[in-house]
C-alpha cells in the first residue's frame, strides 16, 4: 500500500505550506525611513507585532511601535486659478480675465464641493469706449452622504448670471434625489445621479414680455460626474446636467456641461495650468446657448 504509507507526508507538506498560502503582500514603512517588502502572515500578526516572510531574509516580526503611522488625507482640499489676457494692435484693445475657486470635504460617508467662478471680457475699437464683451459668473454647492456602497443621498444648488442675457440673467436651480457611483477606485470616479428639481430665473430687458421670466418651475434632472486621473500629470473633469422643466404650456429643456483638463509639471507642488470648455443650454432664457473657453494657472492645496 504504497499510497496509503506517502499520504501522513503529504499531509505534513500541505500544513507546513498553509502559512504562505495564507501570507497576504504587504509594503511596510518603519519609523527610521526603511522600507520592508513581503508576505503578512495574519494568523501570526496582532496588534503588537506584524509578522513578515521576506524574500531574502525569511521570518521577520516587526513591533507596531517601529511601524510608521499611515497618513490620513485632509479632510478639505482647495484649488484656485486665474487667466488674464490682454491685447493691443493698431488702437485696438481687448482685456479677459477668468477666475475659478473650489473646495471638497471629503471625510467617511461625507462628501461637500464648493465650485465658484468668473469670466469678464471687454474690448473698444480705436477711438471708441470700451465694451463688455462677456461678464458672466456661476456657484455651486454639492453635498453627498453615502448610504451604500451602490447608493448616495444628494442635494445642490446652483447659480447662474449672465449680464448680456435679455431674458433670464440670473438662474438659481436646487435639486435633491439619489447617486449611483458607477466607477469609484484610485484613478477614477463617476457618480450618475437622478431626481427632482426646481428652477427659477429672472433679469434682463425683454424679462418683462416673457412668460417665463421670473416664474420657477418644477421638473427632473440628470446629473454625470466624471473625475479621472490617467496619469499624476494630468486630471480630468467632466460635469453635465441635464434638466427638463415642467412649464404650463410645454417641457422646456436646460442643459450645463462642463469639462476641465488639469496639467501638474510637479508631481508635488500642487501648480497647475487648465484648459476649461463650458456651455450652457437654457431654453427660457435669451439667448439659449452659451460657451466658454479658458486657460488658466492655479495652485491646488
Amino acid at each position: 500500500m504504497p499510497s496509503l504509507r506517502t499520504l501522513p507526508a503529504a499531509l505534513l507538506a500541505v500544513l507546513m505550506a498553509a502559512p504562505s498560502v495564507m501570507a497576504e503582500p504587504v509594503t511596510i514603512q518603519l519609523k527610521n525611513g526603511d522600507t520592508i517588502h513581503g508576505e503578512q502572515v495574519p494568523e501570526e500578526s496582532n496588534d503588537s507585532i506584524t509578522v513578515v516572510i521576506h524574500p531574502q531574509l525569511g521570518r521577520l516580526e516587526i513591533s507596531s511601535d517601529a511601524i510608521k503611522p499611515k497618513e490620513e488625507p485632509p479632510a478639505w482640499s482647495s484649488t484656485v486659478s486665474a487667466g488674464v489676457i490682454a491685447v493691443g494692435e493698431d488702437g485696438d484693445d481687448s482685456m479677459t480675465l477668468s477666475m475659478n475657486a473650489s473646495s471638497t470635504y471629503l471625510k467617511d460617508a461625507d462628501k461637500l464641493v464648493m465650485k465658484g467662478g468668473m469670466n469678464y471680457k471687454t474690448s473698444r475699437d480705436k477711438g471708441e469706449s470700451f465694451d463688455v464683451d462677456t461678464e458672466k459668473g456661476s456657484a455651486s454647492i454639492r453635498y453627498d452622504r453615502e448610504l451604500n456602497e451602490t447608493v448616495n443621498f444628494f442635494t445642490s444648488g446652483n447659480y447662474d448670471y449672465n449680464a448680456l442675457n435679455d431674458v433670464s440673467i440670473n438662474t438659481l436651480k436646487g435639486a435633491f434625489g439619489a447617486g449611483f457611483p458607477v466607477i469609484k477606485n484610485e484613478t477614477t470616479e463617476l457618480v450618475l445621479s437622478v431626481g427632482p428639481t426646481l428652477q427659477w430665473s429672472e433679469g434682463g430687458r425683454d424679462c418683462d414680455g416673457d412668460e417665463f421670466c421670473g416664474n420657477t418651475y418644477p421638473g427632473g434632472t440628470f446629473t454625470t460626474q466624471l473625475n479621472w486621473i490617467p496619469n499624476p500629470s494630468f486630471k480630468f473633469n467632466l460635469d453635465n446636467n441635464l434638466s427638463v422643466l415642467a412649464t404650463d404650456s410645454e417641457a422646456k429643456p436646460t442643459n450645463s456641461f462642463t469639462a476641465m483638463i488639469k496639467y501638474f509639471p510637479s508631481f508635488n507642488s500642487g501648480l497647475f495650468t487648465s484648459l476649461k470648455f463650458e456651455s450652457i443650454y437654457n431654453s427660457i432664457a435669451d439667448p439659449e446657448l452659451s460657451n466658454t473657453v479658458s486657460g488658466q494657472l492655479g495652485m491646488e492645496f
